[in-house]
């Protein structure tokens, strides 16, 4: 898994401006350490997926699970397959990042950003993976969509967790306010369509304006 300095750098919402010699030191000295200690899983399943408004208003509904969400909703519209995706990079960057916020905040603050760009750039691998399977070939997706986007409610990361059986395959829990347990950990829906959709690509054109992290158009 390959870390871009510039991914760290946005999350540690420095934007385009380039990191001093210390600063840059201190990211590779930090991806090499939670590299070597991160276990990073995932698990993924693929079904048919609908908006069905006769179940409710933008009902979107993937297997056991119907998700009543304007902004899911629109994000897999003319989709005909969804993905529910969980990654994790497991327990020892949490234990690392525990470290780092009780010894050197500096470090636990870039750890942090270090972490967020792992996860993410780990889940595009998975997501490479999920465009060669037979399931969706030929489709185009979306981008991921996770609980806690727009009106899409937090307590979706539970019927996640349940469908693909996260805590057996992958050790990933939730607590009682459905947080993710290693928390640098993601779920989310990816659509598939046969055409291209207009959220395709990262960030950019991400339909969440008021991400804190998002590049600029």
């Amino acid at each position: 898994m390959k870390i871009s300095t510039g991914e760290v750098l946005r999350y540690l919402r420095m934007g385009g401006k380039a990191a001093d010699e210390r600063i840059s030191a201190l990211i590779g000295e930090l991806t090499e350490t939670f590299a070597a200690n991160s276990v990073p899983k995932n698990v993924y399943g693929i079904w048919n997926c609908a908006i069905n408004p006769t179940e409710a208003p933008n009902a979107v509904i993937i297997e056991g699970m119907t998700v009543k969400s304007e902004s899911l909703a629109r994000h897999i519209t003319g989709c005909r397959r969804a993905v529910l995706l969980a990654a994790t990079l497991g327990i020892g960057a949490d234990t690392l990042l525990r470290r780092y916020s009780v010894q050197d905040m500096e470090k636990a603050v870039i750890a942090e950003a270090v972490c967020t760009a792992m996860i993410e750039t780990y889940c595009d691998e998975i997501e490479d993976e999920i465009r060669q399977r037979p399931a969706v070939g030929g489709l185009c997706p979306t981008t991921r969509f996770s609980p806690g986007y727009g009106d899409f409610d937090i307590v979706h990361q539970k019927d996640i967790v349940r469908l693909l059986n996260c805590d057996r395959r992958i050790g990933l829990t939730l607590t009682g306010g459905y947080m993710l347990v290693p928390s640098k950990s993601v779920t989310a829906v990816i659509g598939f369509s046969e055409e291209r959709v207009h959220n395709e690509g990262k960030c950019g054109k991400c339909a969440e304006k008021s991400c804190e992290f998002r590049e600029p158009s």
